[in-house]
């Protein structure tokens, strides 16, 4: 399971460059899958930075845009890791809510 975790990191990342030059189509859905299945086997600890750079990305991604030349293209690349991110911290939610039923429910 790690090697497929780790994959879908990669490809993650090779994905949110990739779509500061070109179109892929379902870009938004595909990072969201591929950030989720990279979270599946993060601890707390992991978790709680994932929930901290989801927040930085999406709010200071457009602020990358001020930079001449390249800017649009960083902005584009932070915004598709936020939403890779997205995705990642939705998984850690579940997961985290999955844990806290079994142990209220199982004893």
């Amino acid at each position: 399971m790690t090697v497929i975790t780790a994959a879908a990191r990669a490809l993650a990342i090779i994905l949110a460059i990739a779509s500061a030059f070109i179109m892929v189509p379902l870009t938004p859905a595909l990072l969201l899958i591929l950030g989720g299945i990279a979270a599946l086997q993060n601890n707390s600890e992991k978790n709680s930075r994932n929930f901290l750079m989801t927040i930085v990305l999406i709010l200071g991604a457009d602020s990358l845009s001020a930079i001449p030349g390249v800017g649009i293209y960083l902005a584009t690349i932070f915004a598709s890791l936020g939403t890779a991110f997205i995705g990642a911290s939705i998984v850690a939610i579940v997961v985290t809510l999955v844990f806290r039923l079994k142990r209220d429910w199982v004893k």
